[in-house]
């Protein structure tokens, strides 16, 4: 991973939104993503948050750099468990709207 890549990605797992780090770079913010998106290619990461977590159990990231949102997809890393997302909300019913002219 090149040290673009790495920078972006301690970036973005200090909490700093797309637009915030391509501010900070100096660099248009598909440029960002496209970083996030090499890290999440070469970590074989399902999301960024799957990445920055990926990239501190490897080292490719220091632990002192991190803020909180690594250390919530830490234990998927380790348990076994995928990272996904909740249950699906259920199904709305979705009902033809009649207007009455009088």
């Amino acid at each position: 991973m090149n040290p673009k890549t790495k920078e972006v990605l301690t970036m973005k797992a200090n909490g700093l939104l797309v637009k915030q780090i391509a501010s900070k770079l100096n660099v248009h913010s598909r440029t960002v993503e496209w970083h996030i998106g090499v890290a999440c290619y070469e970590l074989k990461a399902l999301n960024s948050s799957h990445a920055i977590a990926i990239a501190v159990r490897d080292g490719l990231i220091l632990v002192a750099h991190v803020g909180c949102i690594a250390i919530l997809c830490w234990s998927s890393l380790f348990s076994g468990t995928e990272a996904r997302r909740g249950p699906n909300p259920p199904p709305v019913a979705r009902t033809a709207r009649r207007d009455t002219i009088i």
